[in-house]
């Protein structure tokens, strides 16, 4: 018996180890979205710091159907929601590191006023970014039709630790007792 309780004990030890390794090393995450004549998205993991199986996220999932009863109140405030998700989208951006982003694409909007408007906009984007291997952008305007094709590939590393605390604080500023 006492043989049964330390096999367990090294187990869950192990375990444990498992999870904190998992916690602590980089995570990087591959992301691919297309536009041609439909449009296509993959996605992977890749742990450990990219030497880790690639992990494949994309795929068809549906999600189940949940009906809300008529009469139940929300648990949360969107006064609070949306708040708490701009500081955690800008907790979760100061945490990643980006090791690539590729943007190819063409755009119009049927109107040339409005195309070069948008054009102009996107300009210190396209314009105001060093030509490197890490950032590439090209956006080019179709002023004649309505038109939107390309790519975008983004590929980012993250400790999931280091967004621990973001995640908490999100959670008790949007769902937490109100002051």
């Amino acid at each position: 018996m006492a043989g049964l309780g330390a096999a367990l004990a090294v187990l869950l030890a192990a375990l444990l180890g498992l999870t904190v390794l998992v916690l602590v090393l980089p995570l990087r995450i591959e992301v691919v979205l297309r536009k041609e004549a439909g449009l296509s998205f993959s996605a992977a993991l890749r742990p450990f710091g990219g030497i880790g199986p690639r992990i494949r996220l994309s795929g068809r999932r549906k999600a189940p159907e949940t009906a809300q009863e008529p009469g139940r109140k929300r648990r949360y405030d969107p006064r609070r929601l949306v708040p708490a998700a701009g500081r955690l989208a800008a907790a979760v951006l100061r945490r990643i590191r980006i090791r690539a982003l590729i943007l190819d694409a063409k755009f119009g909007l049927g109107d040339p006023a409005e195309t070069g408007q948008l054009y102009g906009m996107l300009a210190p984007l396209v314009y105001g970014t060093l030509p490197a291997r890490r950032l590439q952008v090209a956006v080019q305007p179709v002023f004649d039709r309505a038109e939107l094709s390309g790519r975008a590939e983004l590929d980012v590393t993250v400790v999931p630790a280091a967004l621990i605390v973001p995640a908490v604080r999100f959670g008790w500023d949007a769902f937490g007792p109100v002051r």
